[in-house]
């Protein structure tokens, strides 16, 4: 069964760092370019604020050029100041709530350990997703590792 290609990618940025979560699925996307896959994507990327979706335009000149990849930017922590007029909270629950029903799909996830473990447990219990179609690259930053 050819199954609908979800990518999600959390980006929490408390200091400037080098690894944020998205170089996984920035690679995944060139792959499929490359091969010339046409399959259905969608990319769930979410920060804290709009700026920690510090690849944006690069995303969305993607889109432009790849018609069967679409973009929902989510920021959980928004300011006034940062005017953000898109979808807010956690990037997971908007997957959820854009896609209920995630028994034909395939996650591809990257981000915090907390962000992996709660997107797994909510899409395989509440979406019906097959386990085995939930993969993940999870990752720790030096804040994470200073609170444990």
């Amino acid at each position: 069964m050819s199954r609908d290609l979800l990518a999600a990618s959390t980006c929490v940025k408390t200091a400037p760092s080098p690894g944020t979560g998205f170089a996984p699925i920035k690679a995944l996307i060139e792959h499929m370019q490359f091969k010339n896959l046409q399959r259905p994507a969608v990319l769930y990327w979410g920060g804290r604020r709009p700026a920690d979706l510090y690849m944006n335009d690069w995303v969305q000149a993607k889109c432009r050029e790849l018609p069967w990849l679409s973009y929902i930017p989510v920021v959980s922590d928004g300011l006034p100041e940062d005017a953000w007029q898109g979808r807010t909270g956690f990037v997971h629950r908007a997957v959820l709530q854009d896609l209920p029903d995630l028994s034909t799909h395939q996650v591809y996830a990257c981000g915090a350990p907390i962000v992996i473990d709660s997107a797994r447990k909510d899409f395989v219990q509440e979406a019906g997703l097959p386990e085995e179609e939930f993969f993940a690259d999870s990752f720790t930053s030096e804040a994470d590792q200073a609170l444990s």
